[in-house]
Order: structure tokens, then C-alpha cells, then sequence
């Protein structure tokens, strides 16, 4: 709907100018500063019409470009920012998981440690048991 209200503005926008320029079609001088010819109104208020046309089309086209341009280092700047991160991301994850395994072995060893530590307190416990079910132990004095 956009595009079709420009397209009516810029028929509505010629018509007017192709009327303008048909009523005026008298001769008149233009002075270029080193030459001055005699044309018709509608040459000039045409040729101006052109010249602006093509002017507004040089400049939206140059700017266009330099967009595109910069969109695209802008792109780019992106897809290396996103690997920067990806790349810091698994470093990171690398360290933990290091440090994870570290402690993971820490906790293993020293739940070992509890478990012989518990077996050498059960055989202790059990030989006093025997010991004092047996009776007293006679010393032997020397």
C-alpha cells in the first residue's frame, strides 16, 4: 500500500510539472557564465528537472553503497566478536571441567581415606572386643 501511494504522489508530481513546463514554452536566454544560448522554457525547467533527478540518484546510490559497506565489516566485526566469545566460552568450560575432575579426584581419594580409616577402626574395635571376651592378658613382669 506503501508503494502504491508513491507511485500515485509521483504521476500527480509529473503531471503537474508536464503542465507547468506546456504553459511555459516561450524562448528565454540562460547565460552559463562563458556562453549564453536562447531555449525554451520547457528545455529548461525539463533539463533542471533531469539534472536533479539524476543528482538525488548519484547521491541515495553512493550513500547506499557506503551502507551496504558498512554493514557488512559491521557483519563481520560481529561473526568475530561471536567466535571470540565462543572460543573464551570453552576455555572457560575447559577450566572447570579441570577443576572439576581435580576435585572429583580429591573427594575419591579422600573418601578412601575414610574408608580404610573405618575398616582399621571396625578391626580395632573388634580385636579389643575379642581381647576383653577372652579375659585379662596376664603381663609377664621382667
Amino acid at each position: 500500500m506503501k508503494k502504491q501511494w508513491g507511485t500515485i504522489v509521483a504521476l500527480i508530481l509529473i503531471v503537474i510539472v508536464a503542465l507547468f513546463a506546456v504553459l511555459n514554452v516561450e524562448s528565454v536566454p540562460v547565460n552559463f557564465g562563458f556562453t549564453e544560448v536562447t531555449w525554451p522554457l520547457i528545455m529548461i525547467i525539463l533539463g533542471s528537472l533531469f539534472i536533479g533527478a539524476l543528482t538525488t540518484v548519484l547521491i541515495s546510490t553512493s550513500t547506499a553503497y557506503r551502507n551496504k559497506k558498512e554493514l557488512k565489516n559491521n557483519k563481520k566485526e560481529l561473526e568475530n566478536a561471536e567466535n571470540k566469545k565462543e572460543e573464551a566460552v570453552a576455555r572457560v568450560r575447559a577450566e572447570y571441567e579441570d577443576k572439576l575432575t581435580q576435585k572429583d579426584f580429591i573427594i575419591s581419594e579422600k573418601t578412601n581415606k575414610i574408608s580404610s580409616l573405618e575398616r582399621e577402626l571396625v578391626n580395632r574395635m573388634t580385636q579389643s572386643t575379642v581381647t576383653s571376651s577372652n579375659g585379662p592378658i596376664d603381663s609377664v613382669p621382667k
